[in-house]
């Protein structure tokens, strides 16, 4: 029975970015058992983005596509929101932040259910590729803006923290009209 390959891929709207080293490295050995023993209502997602954008909560999900050779399944697990934070903007000497919302996410009741019925699809699976997305959508943005910046967090446990899946990004707006 092979292995399932993980590959770690996010995408926000358009715009990608590169999973940092860490992350490759924390993920190298995740495994088909491994996400099998994950328990969905443990898992959290964690939004970082520059004011005065605002995510829209009603579009944000966890995504996974499983490749097999009976073809490409798509599963979207919505999430709902848990907390939200105001971070305050940093300036310093060399480096200057703007403010940012910090949205922390978990999978609905329903996303739950659905999540351990996809660990039994995967249970059965002899190989294949999976890959998790985070995806949500922006609230109208003002005209002015052209580009902000975001960060995207997953917690796969209970015990473990947060693992940094994109750091800083930065996504350029494109405004209709």
């Amino acid at each position: 029975m092979s292995k399932f390959v993980v590959a770690l891929i996010v995408t926000i709207l358009s715009g990608c970015a590169s999973v940092p080293l860490g992350t490759m490295l924390e993920f190298r050995s995740f495994t088909k058992d491994d996400f099998i023993n994950l328990q969905p209502q443990n898992l959290r997602a964690r939004v970082h983005i520059d004011e005065p954008a605002r995510a829209d909560i009603e579009k944000a999900e966890l995504a996974l596509e499983l490749n097999t050779e009976k073809g490409l399944r798509i599963f979207n697990f919505p999430l709902e929101l848990i907390d939200e934070l105001k971070i305050e903007p940093v300036s310093g000497l060399f480096s200057r932040s703007p403010g940012k919302t910090e949205y922390t996410l978990k999978l609905s009741e329903e996303a739950i259910d659905n999540f351990r019925a996809t660990q039994q699809i995967i249970r059965n699976e002899q190989s294949g590729r999976l890959s998790f997305s985070v995806k949500t959508g922006f609230e109208q943005l003002p005209s002015d803006i052209t580009e902000i910046r975001l960060s995207i967090f997953l917690k796969l446990s209970e015990d473990k923290g947060f693992v940094t899946l994109i750091n800083n990004a930065k996504l350029e707006i494109k405004h209709d009209g």
